[in-house]
């Protein structure tokens, strides 16, 4: 079974990009594919394998990298709007390669803003949802995260400061030990074969357009007065102080999504998901599996935007 640390990189031409991405794990005829969105600054060769790998072992996953980020090519979008376009336009291109119509999603950070408003414009494409460290764009009952942490994160060169934000403290060396997995994880593979080097979290001329699409997200009131439209089972993940997403904020949306569960994890912040990679895990699949409560009701169907 294809890895994280194995998987042969694709690419696939849709309009004026080639989109670089992915297919770990085999296909699972009783379930969709699982659609892996990252967080802002990362690419398809810096996922942390302790997620990817056990998801793969039950589910065939879906990594690619955005317009203009990573191995894609084309311009970075201007909006979370226009990265959710461009996935909704790489989806429709190639699930029917891999003979399916929809997909789980699993967003993280910016990946979870990114699957809001692909859910929004194409619900017939989208199964369930699983929204991690992220949350609502602008409407009532927010918090905005210090200043000092959104220009940590932002930093020309990520650095020391990313671990801080994302890992409490208290966690020892669980901060350093994700990014030293993250970001060698295709270190075996890379320039070899074929495959291209290891796309590191971005920086460069990318990251000016990256940042303002990101902040883009907390102005605009669209996606979250339409929250409640989205009929669709959710799981809403957050550590219990998260400094870039706040967990308010996390809970926030879980309230305004009419099928969703809310977990929040003890000891964590926005990285959650791979300080307990192993629980983590464990949950998103008996979610997937429809192991978690659904709501008794539904409003019926939506039209989309």
């Amino acid at each position: 079974m294809a890895t994280q640390a194995s998987a042969k990189t694709l690419s696939l031409a849709v309009n004026d990009t080639q989109f670089a991405y992915r297919l770990i794990g085999a296909a699972n005829s009783s379930s969709p594919p699982l659609l892996m969105l990252n967080h802002v600054r990362s690419t398809i060769d810096t996922w942390d394998p302790s997620v990817i790998d056990p998801l793969a072992a039950t589910h065939q996953l879906i990594t690619v990298d955005y317009p203009g980020l990573g191995h894609s090519t084309g311009a970075v979008g201007a909006s979370v709007l226009n990265f959710a376009e461009s996935i909704i336009t790489f989806l429709r291109a190639l699930l029917p390669t891999i003979h399916t119509t929809r997909v789980d999603i699993l967003g993280f950070s910016l990946g979870g803003y990114v699957a809001q408003y692909l859910t929004l414009i194409a619900p017939d494409l989208v199964n369930k949802l699983v929204l991690s460290g992220t949350g609502p764009s602008l409407g009532a009952n927010l918090e905005r995260p210090m200043t000092e942490i959104q220009s940590s994160i932002f930093a020309p060169i990520p650095g020391p400061a990313v671990i801080t934000a994302f890992f409490p403290p208290t966690t020892g060396s669980e901060g350093s030990d994700w990014l030293s997995r993250s970001t060698t994880s295709r270190a075996g593979v890379a320039g070899e074969n074929g495959e291209p080097s290891i796309a590191g979290f971005t920086t460069g001329p990318a990251l000016e357009p990256l940042i303002k699409a990101y902040l883009t997200w907390d102005a605009d009131p669209l996606p979250y007065s339409l929250l409640q439209t989205i009929q669709k089972d959710v799981l809403v993940t957050a550590g219990d102080n998260d400094l870039i997403v706040t967990t308010q904020n996390s809970f926030t949306l879980a309230r305004q999504l009419p099928r969703a569960n809310f977990v929040m994890f003890n000891g964590s912040g926005h990285g959650h998901l791979f300080q307990y990679a192993e629980y983590f895990t464990k949950l998103v699949e008996e979610f997937l599996g429809g192991g978690l409560p659904v709501a008794p009701f539904s409003a019926g169907t939506i039209a989309p935007l």
